[in-house]
């Protein structure tokens, strides 16, 4: 029975706070809980213990922290355990930046700070030339490898193998009766040598973290597959890495094309296999974040036909309000964007009166261009950005 050792590397607390991410510490955690549970069901059904699973994370429960050197030190640990017949997996989420003449692909690693630009980005970025020398056959023997980059730019990484030459099958190596079915699956496995490798956007885009889900776009896509999407599971339980990358490719797609944004996934493979077994309880271990409701801008006007504009700008004001309710990280109530074409967006519009210092608004609760709720209510001038809250927090409980 082969081994897999999978390394989940999750940036979320940079050096400073102006790199700082919202969900990335919690994608390679929940990646490497669904990993965990899929392949220890195929794996450890000798009595011994096949998977090995190492969080480097900037979450309080972690193995040990995500800086450059511990990751380098945890592959050279694995080095020295893995056989060719075992399996190589590598997760990362974070930051992803191009430097360098090449322009090649860098992870930043938690020791990276804004300030950690040019040259500077070599002592605290992984690029993929590292990691390909990290990985050669002399150095870590394991014949099948999946690596998965969560980050901006990552499809830049994919080129960077391919431009370096690399031999997939030689260099990177790295797709009844149940219990007869499972040593047939394990059997198909030891047979297979080959490389996957999964970027959640091309070399130019940006990779998205989603507040409407509490999880990056990537990561909510492959945890989404595994738990909703039956048909990527071989003979309806193993969890096949190419039917598996394959759906989460098309759902990012599409979920990033509903909030207005382009975020395309790029898989690369010259094989397949499968590294785990899902049923009931694997399924039911994943638990996807509740959907949040989704807000787009706001439009409001003065009632007044001499004014015939929105003169107070409550229309911004209650725009503001809805980005600073999204922004409390998982403890927000909604997602608010721009500009959508997701038929689910709500938006709010109305009119307005003045009389004196009092604003009466009517405001209607819009979801595809259809009014579904509408009410009433009344403010002062002196106090826009109160009524505005006022607004935005009645609208979002209307929509729980």
């Amino acid at each position: 029975t082969p081994n897999l050792f999978a390394v989940m590397v999750g940036v979320s607390d940079y050096k400073g706070d102006e790199l700082d991410l919202k969900f990335a510490a919690k994608d390679a955690t929940d990646i490497a809980g669904a990993v965990n549970n899929a392949a220890k069901k195929l794996l450890n059904t000798d009595g011994k213990e096949h998977v090995f699973v190492y969080n480097l994370t900037t979450a309080k429960d972690r193995y040990q922290l995500p800086e450059k050197n511990n990751i380098k030190k945890i592959l050279e640990e694995i080095g020295t355990k893995a056989t060719a017949n075992d399996i190589l997996m590598i997760f990362f989420a974070g930051h992803g930046v191009m430097e360098g003449e090449q322009k090649q692909f860098y992870f930043l690693t938690a020791d990276a700070s804004s300030l950690s630009t040019g040259s500077a980005v070599t002592d605290v970025g992984i690029s993929t030339a590292e990691l390909t020398e990290w990985m050669k056959p002399q150095n870590i023997k394991a014949q099948k490898r999946i690596l998965i980059f969560d980050a901006c730019n990552s499809g830049q990484a994919i080129k960077d193998f391919v431009k370096m030459g690399t031999d997939n099958q030689n260099y990177l190596a790295a797709r009844n009766d149940d219990n007869a079915q499972q040593i047939k699956a394990i059997d198909k496995l030891n047979e297979k040598s080959g490389l996957f490798i999964l970027s959640s956007s091309a070399s130019n885009q940006s990779a998205y973290e989603m507040g409407r889900y509490s999880q990056g776009l990537l990561t909510y896509s492959l945890l989404k597959a595994i738990k909703q999407q039956p048909d990527i599971l071989e003979e309806g339980k193993y969890l096949n890495v190419s039917r598996w990358f394959n759906a989460a490719e098309k759902t990012v797609s599409e979920l990033a094309k509903e909030t207005g944004a382009r975020q395309e996934p790029q898989v690369v493979t010259n094989t397949n296999f499968n590294i785990g077994l899902v049923d009931n309880e694997v399924m039911a271990k994943i638990i996807l974040p509740s959907e949040k409701p989704l807000f787009a801008a706001s439009n409001f006007q003065n009632s007044d036909e001499a004014i015939a504009d929105d003169d107070l700008e409550i229309s911004k004001t209650i725009n503001l309000q809805l980005s600073d309710l999204a922004a409390r990280g998982t403890e927000s109530k909604i997602v608010y964007v721009t500009a959508t074409n997701s038929p689910d967006a709500y938006s709010l519009s109305g009119r307005y009166t003045v009389k004196g210092n009092t604003i009466t608004m009517t405001v209607n609760l819009k979801q595809s261009k259809v009014i579904k709720l509408k009410f009433e209510i009344s403010g002062t001038k002196d106090k826009l950005n109160e009524l505005a809250a006022a607004v935005v927090e009645k609208a979002a409980g209307m929509v729980k």
